[in-house]
């Protein structure tokens, strides 16, 4: 099954490796579960807990274990722009022969951010950007809202 969602188009019916032509197209179930770009967000919330565990932050933004110091901001703000910007680039690499992507990386790209926001990481936390209504609703709106577009051919 190809990564990216597969348009509509006049094919054959089979199955193909390496063209997306043959493939059948994306129902709206299969396009909510392709938008969301889990590798990134696996990525994410991998590596900042560990940022969150590292410094010992709490729920109002404070590093309790180690004093905050320059390394916290980076490394808050570099993983998110290296998920942010590997989401798109990712996609790209992932796509079969004549399957268009953009959308598909417009898309992934805004749900990362959204799930981010939604994981509560160590960006919005030291920020005080993090609230928990707008957080329980962000993503699972998008995600929803996000299955109605599908990409042309």
């Amino acid at each position: 099954m190809p990564r990216l969602v597969v348009p509509q188009h006049a094919g054959t019916g089979r199955f193909a490796a390496q063209n997306i032509t043959d493939v059948p197209p994306d129902t709206y179930k299969d396009r909510l579960v392709k938008y969301i770009p889990a590798e990134s967000v696996a990525l994410y919330a991998f590596t900042d807990k560990l940022v969150i565990s590292y410094y010992g932050i709490d729920a109002a933004g404070v590093a309790t274990r180690v004093p905050p110091d320059w390394a916290l901001h980076l490394l808050s703000w570099g993983l998110f722009l290296l998920g942010l910007v590997g989401t798109p680039i990712y996609l790209y690499r992932q796509r079969l022969k004549g399957q268009p992507w953009k959308l598909n990386a417009a898309i992934s790209t805004v749900a990362f951010a959204l799930w981010v926001y939604t994981l509560g990481g160590s960006l919005t936390l030291i920020y005080h950007w993090y609230h928990v209504l707008l957080a329980g609703i962000a993503a699972p709106v998008f995600t929803f809202v996000a299955g109605w577009f599908e990409p042309k051919p």
